[in-house]
């Protein structure tokens, strides 16, 4: 199946103890499996689940959306998320322009949330500490998952 052939599917992510009041969001995925889904968005709310994770999903009703229960296997890439304060909105196209020449991408949730997603091959460090001098400038705030991630729950078997 190509990935134009691909049917997406959101699944929902709870949030119960999130900082920003946020109960859970939606993201979007394809099916990979028996209650699996590879992640195909940033999340923009939670820190535990990145661009092209597989998680284990249920739905608890046909008519209703699949809830991640845990992150199977990581698909090799982190995010940042960076929320612009007031003083920064002028900045974003500078520091997307940054964000960008470092490999990675910005996903843009509401025009002052975004969600950095860095592939595998980008250096997070060099991107965080981008991000640190411009939270230092007031630009922006910042908050990412302890690094490295926890393995998938299939990648601690294999």
């Amino acid at each position: 199946m190509s990935e134009s052939e691909e049917e997406f599917v959101k699944v929902v992510i709870d949030l119960p103890d999130a900082e920003d009041g946020v109960g859970g969001e939606g993201v979007w995925s394809v099916k990979v499996g028996e209650d699996r889904y590879e992640i195909r968005n940033s999340p923009w709310h939670t820190l535990e689940i990145n661009f092209m994770d597989v998680v284990r999903a249920i739905a608890s009703a046909e008519n209703k959306n699949p809830v991640v229960q845990e992150v199977v296997r990581r698909g090799g890439h982190r995010a940042i998320q960076i929320v612009f304060c007031d003083e920064g909105m002028e900045k974003k196209d500078v520091v997307f322009a940054r964000v960008e020449e470092l490999g990675a991408s910005c996903e843009n949730a509401d025009g002052k949330l975004y969600a950095i997603d860095l592939p595998p091959l980008v250096d997070f460090d060099s991107v965080a500490d981008y991000l640190e001098e411009c939270q230092g400038m007031g630009w922006l705030e910042q908050r990412y998952a302890a690094q490295p991630q926890a393995m998938g729950t299939e990648d601690l078997v294999n």
